[in-house]
């Protein structure tokens, strides 16, 4: 650079009067400030040779003071390169007179970033350029403070790349997904699109495998110790190296429903292959573990929960040969399982009666809202199929209408991570078909009783007119 210097001084020495007075054609080309080109423009003025003389003695008295001639950390080039497009955007080298408020954004916008510019301590060139271009802003009045131009507006080139994700942390398997989802009192629908309704009071493991942990917590709805509701949900996503080694955690209890795990981070990895949504902050929020192409949805309606996960249908048929409990692939134990279509048809046909500890639980003798204005609520909500069933018997049970917003998110879920369950769905808004089956089989019953009576009688009859012929003997 002190070389460079000093034949930019000699250079400027020789220019005739006429280019010194700034005579100099318009069409002359601006090279550019620095070490690419010592072509000054034409409106600029020529530095005296004391300036020069300055210089070159702060070059010289540097180097005698034992600084080294470069380090390999300080890229003050790239400030040269960012000045050049800048000036070749704004097209200053054809413009006669050029415009003194373009020519000092110019050299802030130079002088900016070579200050920003690090690792250059004791490097000949930065102390060079750095002087070089104080000069030039004192000789055109060019103030320190005023507007720039930022690198990132005028130099592409030197913006950070993102990082390539490398394969291990992409899913490489079939497109073609599952979905679970659990809610309401509780409803659940299992990942082979089985339909159930349980009652799974305390803690449970929706999901268990290498990958993810899900369980939630069903508590005694509020207000209703016969009805259970998701109160807590944790998702455990395991440590790998796409994401950390350590486990990372997201617990969502009654009246929290956070915006980050527990450690405070929204995004784990350096491919943020991990990442938590806040889409409705303290109402719904999607856990995205990019790797396995797994979405997870957390939502809080009222005081309760519902849970959604799609996942490819290859980790879910790994999962299905472990022997783990996990409700989404095996579905609630037998002996958790309510048979919901059955306490629909009953609740119609005698509504004061009591209800089966198989179906429910005992004790409770009347509905808390009637079946007719709980079909209504829910028909005007647009359900249909299981999530209507499942809408009626959580009015039915609670009388709580958050139940019906439950239903209702929980089906534009599916409908959103799951589209071609769409086309298995029958649309049905009513219970007709449980109240056939029910009339059927009380049907059956009764007339097997009624045989059962006329055979009874026949059966005493003929031990009747046994007994009178044996005492006629």
């Amino acid at each position: 650079m002190a070389y460079g210097a000093l034949c930019f001084v000699i250079h400027r020495e020789a220019a005739s009067p006429e280019e010194a007075r700034g005579l100099q054609s318009p069409t002359a080309a601006w090279k550019g400030m620095g070490p690419s080109g010592y072509h000054r423009p034409p409106s600029l003025a020529v530095i005296s040779c004391t300036g020069y003389l300055v210089l070159l003695l702060g070059v010289i008295l540097m180097t005698a003071e034992g600084f080294p001639h470069g380090s390999k950390e300080c890229h003050v080039e790239r400030c040269t390169n960012e000045y050049e497009k800048h000036r070749s955007q704004q097209d200053l080298s054809g413009q006669w007179p050029l415009d003194s408020q373009a020519v000092c954004t110019a050299l802030r916008t130079y002088r900016h970033c070579i200050n920003k510019t690090v690792g250059c301590h004791g490097n000949i060139m930065y102390y060079s350029l750095r002087n070089y271009v104080r000069q030039e802003m004192d000789i055109n009045n060019c103030t320190a403070n005023g507007q720039t131009v930022e690198p990132s507006t005028n130099s592409h080139p030197h913006k950070p790349h993102p990082h390539m994700v490398p394969a291990h942390c992409l899913y490489q398997g079939k497109k073609i997904y599952r979905h679970c989802g659990l809610f309401g009192d509780p409803h659940l629908r299992t990942f082979y699109d089985e339909f159930q309704t349980c009652k799974v009071k305390g803690a449970w493991p929706l999901v268990n495998n290498e990958h993810l942990t899900v369980q939630v917590t069903n508590d005694a709805v509020h207000g209703n110790t016969d009805a259970t509701a998701t109160s807590k949900l944790t998702v455990i996503v395991k440590g790998n190296t796409c994401t950390s080694l350590d486990f990372q955690t997201y617990q969502a209890q009654t009246n929290s429903l956070p915006g980050t795990f527990d450690d405070g981070r929204t995004t784990v990895g350096p491919y943020h292959s991990l990442e938590l949504v806040e889409v409705d902050p303290g109402r719904h929020v999607e856990i995205h573990i990019r790797y396995i192409h797994t979405v997870v949805v957390v939502r809080q309606i009222g005081r309760y929960f519902t849970f959604s996960v799609r996942m490819p249908e290859e980790l879910v048929n790994q999962s299905s040969a472990s022997q783990d409990l996990q409700l989404c692939v095996r579905g609630c134990p037998q002996s958790e399982i309510i048979n919901y279509q059955e306490y629909l048809a009953i609740r119609k046909h005698a509504p004061s009666a009591q209800v089966s500890p198989s179906m429910h639980t005992s004790g409770e003798s009347r509905p808390a809202m009637a079946r007719s204005h709980a079909e209504k609520i829910c028909r005007d909500a647009n359900l249909t199929d299981f999530y209507f069933d499942s809408c009626v018997f959580d009015l039915m049970a609670t009388g709580d209408q958050n139940f019906t917003l439950s239903a209702m998110s929980s089906l534009m879920d599916v409908l959103k991570l799951h589209p071609s369950a769409a086309r298995t769905m029958n649309n049905r808004t009513d219970l007709v078909k449980y109240d056939e089956r029910y009339s059927r089989n009380c049907g059956a019953s009764f007339s097997f009783l009624q045989k059962r009576s006329e055979y009874r009688i026949l059966h005493l009859f003929v031990m009747l007119v046994l007994v009178i012929a044996t005492c006629s003997r």
